[in-house]
């Protein structure tokens, strides 16, 4: 199984661990990742706010050479994906832009998501996971991005998406229900709002601490920064301890795939994940 793939900005920066265990895990379940050649930023997420032709243009100079290669792209950020796919929409359906822009179609473009939540992918994980997740009860957190605009990401279920659920329980891991799957948590406001950002970020978690969570399990990075690096800001504010690891999905599946480098992951995040998965026993 082969897909071309899209790190972005954030996965070669601030979101590095994504970048690490997405390429490992993948290369773990036999999955090869051919990075794009000299790709460039696809605009998330002010691009499309400033200028309708930089938000197409960004991403199609990816999309046109993807294409050219022959093989469906995956993007694990999710701003990335909603961009590129948009841009790709956008191509296929205006002739004017296609014409600067030779993108046809032929190729999808997929989110991090959608490529382990693929049936054959999920078969690999479950044959073999090493160390199952037995006992971490997590949320998973979709996030705004994973699941809108509906027209764009064209999600199964854009109020309650599963696609992370599954592989966490194909893990072993205790998926607990709660209502805040596709909340915002503030996104790109942190610098010009951040009243808001602590306002719903703080909601995120206290629900997550009232559903008794471990973790929670996101594969957004915009969501990952704000839910981890806000969480004293919150404590400041409320009186309040919190402390709840900020997971990537595909973190907890190198836990259980047992792949090396995952404790270089974990220091990476503010809030180290380290005690609860020693609690648990998973390292």
């Amino acid at each position: 199984m082969e897909f071309s793939y899209y790190p972005g900005c954030t996965l070669k920066g601030s979101a590095r661990e994504l970048d690490e265990s997405f390429r490992t895990v993948s290369e773990k379940l036999e999955v090869s990742l051919h990075e794009i050649p000299d790709w460039t930023c696809c605009g998330a997420s002010s691009a499309h706010m400033v200028d309708g032709y930089l938000e197409t243009a960004l991403p199609a100079k990816d999309l046109v050479i993807a294409e050219r290669l022959g093989r469906d792209v995956v993007a694990p950020c999710a701003g990335c994906h909603v961009r590129m796919k948009s841009a790709a929409m956008r191509l296929v359906k205006e002739k004017e832009l296609q014409a600067r822009f030779p993108f046809t179609g032929r190729i999808k473009v997929m989110s991090g998501m959608d490529m382990f939540g693929l049936q054959e992918l999920r078969r690999r994980l479950r044959q073999q996971v090493v160390k199952p997740l037995a006992g971490l009860r997590v949320v998973p957190y979709y996030g705004c991005y994973a699941v809108r605009p509906p027209d764009v990401v064209e999600p199964a279920d854009a109020e309650n998406p599963v696609q992370m659920d599954n592989v966490l329980e194909d893990m072993g891991a205790q998926v607990v229900s709660w209502p805040c799957k596709t909340d915002c948590c503030g996104g790109s406001l942190a610098l010009t709002r951040k009243d808001l950002v602590i306002k719903l970020t703080r909601r995120l978690l206290d629900m997550a601490l009232l559903v008794e969570a471990d973790a929670i399990v996101t594969f957004c990075p915009m969501c990952q920064a704000n839910l981890d690096t806000r969480q004293g800001d919150v404590s400041h504010e409320s009186g309040k301890l919190y402390g709840i690891p900020v997971l990537f999905l595909t973190e907890l599946m190198g836990v259980a795939l047992q792949t090396p480098g995952t404790r270089a992951w974990f220091r990476k995040h503010m809030v180290s994940p380290d005690g609860v998965l020693a609690v648990k026993h998973l390292i």
